[in-house]
């Protein structure tokens, strides 16, 4: 029988066996292919001197191991897209006495990347080099020499990203450097130096001091300088709002431990709540070159930037 039926290819396939008169389907054109073992594919070869490189020979099997740069904390090392948002530009939290960076990756400029100083440095004396641990599955030790000069040939080079394309300049959002509280005079302790604030029985008062930083605008020349508390770790939908007054700055160890200046002040009245309540902090700051308000620590930080920004009322 002669297929006569007009249309498309597809249809007229359909109807092929009526029109040959056999049960038998067609052949399928991709048969040959089907089983074919010979067929390779060419390995890619990756550019040791891209972030795509950086990934594969060091971030992804040497810092992004349990417990370390692995989204414990940040950078986090445990995507190309994580590894590179976390370091081009970013505001760091650790930096050198002199306070000499602003952030972990300058591009083309690696002597002023933070993430350069801590490869080659302990940045205070008590941090150490990093890698701090290096798992039984790395090269790093063996390749040491080569992996730091792609590092800093991708930083010189201008730190572009997966595709090619360099990273826009842009202002930084205010990032914090650290928070202390006193009750009648006295500084707070922490638990376990970077935990909770502890506030000892009968504290009607504390004195709440925050420390900020900015690439581009002074602590004290941030605007809007809201706190918000709430006594949950995520939600913050009916938390107290107060207003922090900008002050002559005192210094106290920061975050890391270093010795930071600390401008924004709020008082925080703990007599309401009960023994063994956990208040989380929030703080409102917008820098005048932006538009947006800067929340910190912002809802996606992590669960141990918002420990630091909380209180055990004892």
């Amino acid at each position: 029988m002669k297929c006569t039926i007009p249309g498309s290819l597809f249809l007229c396939l359909l109807i092929l066996s009526a029109c040959t008169g056999t049960d038998d389907p067609p052949p399928n054109p991709f048969d040959p292919f089907k089983n074919d073992k010979t067929a390779t594919v060419d390995t890619v070869e990756v550019d040791p001197n891209s972030i795509v490189g950086l990934h594969y020979n060091i971030f992804a099997p040497t810092c992004a191991n349990s417990g370390c740069h692995d989204g414990t904390f940040e950078p986090d090392f445990r995507s190309i897209e994580s590894a590179y948002n976390t370091l081009v530009n970013h505001p760091i939290i650790k930096n050198n006495p002199a306070g000499d960076y602003s952030v972990r990756v300058k591009p083309g400029d690696a002597g002023k990347s933070v993430i350069w100083l801590r490869l080659n440095e302990d940045i205070d004396g008590q941090s150490g080099i990093m890698p701090l641990v290096v798992d039984p599955d790395s090269d790093w030790e063996e390749k040491k020499g080569d992996y730091l000069k792609n590092i800093k040939n991708w930083i010189d080079g201008g730190a572009k990203d997966m595709f090619g394309n360099a990273p826009l300049d842009g202002n930084l959002q205010p990032a914090m450097r650290g928070l202390a509280a006193f009750a009648n005079g006295n500084l707070l302790a922490r638990k376990s130096g970077d935990g909770y604030v502890i506030v000892p029985a009968g504290t009607q008062t504390i004195e709440i001091w925050v420390a900020l930083y900015d690439d581009s605008t002074d602590p004290d020349k941030l605007l809007h300088n809201k706190a918000k508390f709430a006594t949950s770790l995520n939600d913050f939908s009916n938390a107290l709002e107060k207003s922090m007054s900008i002050q002559t700055p005192i210094v106290e160890n920061g975050y890391f431990g270093e010795p930071v200046s600390y401008y924004h002040k709020v008082n925080l009245d703990v007599s309401g709540y009960q023994a063994d309540t956990r208040v989380f902090m929030r703080v409102y700051v917008k820098d005048p070159s932006l538009s947006q308000i800067t929340e910190i620590p912002g809802a996606g930080s992590n669960t141990y930037t918002k420990e630091y920004f909380s209180f055990l009322i004892n």
